[in-house]
């Protein structure tokens, strides 16, 4: 696995750059995510903050925080205000700590096999479960 990756949103205003590699790989079913996702889920890789830079269009950044949670905690979600790419979740009990980045968004990202699964509950039976990956009802704790 690359010890850093580079991505950007559609149209390439926004480009950001990792330096670590994930603290974890995540698919989320919960309500927001999926809608977001506009399928049955999305795929984030959890990264440390501060091994994260936007490298170009910081300005193109917009942010929408929801407040009804299926974790109980508000979270902002950022997107392209160009082409409406979202590109990650800052969840507020991270605390500034860790931002939830699209694995789609990154180069290489969809290489990135989710180690856990969470808010399954919400999971449609159709939907396999990763091999091997540790399954959450609720929010991973």
């Amino acid at each position: 696995m690359s010890s850093f990756f580079r991505g950007s949103c559609l149209c390439g205003g926004i480009e950001i750059q990792t330096s670590s590699t994930p603290l974890a790989v995540l698919s989320c079913f919960c309500i927001h995510c999926s809608e977001g996702a506009d399928g049955s889920h999305q795929t984030i890789a959890k990264f440390e903050t501060q091994f994260v830079r936007v490298l170009s269009g910081s300005d193109l950044i917009s942010n929408f925080t929801l407040a009804d949670t299926s974790s109980g905690s508000p979270k902002e979600k950022s997107f392209c205000r160009t082409c409406g790419t979202p590109l990650w979740t800052t969840p507020s009990s991270a605390e500034g700590r860790y931002i939830l980045i699209r694995t789609s968004l990154l180069e290489g990202g969809t290489e990135l096999r989710p180690d856990s699964e969470i808010f399954v509950k919400f999971r449609p039976p159709w939907q396999q479960v990763v091999d091997g990956a540790v399954q959450w009802e609720q929010m991973r704790k």
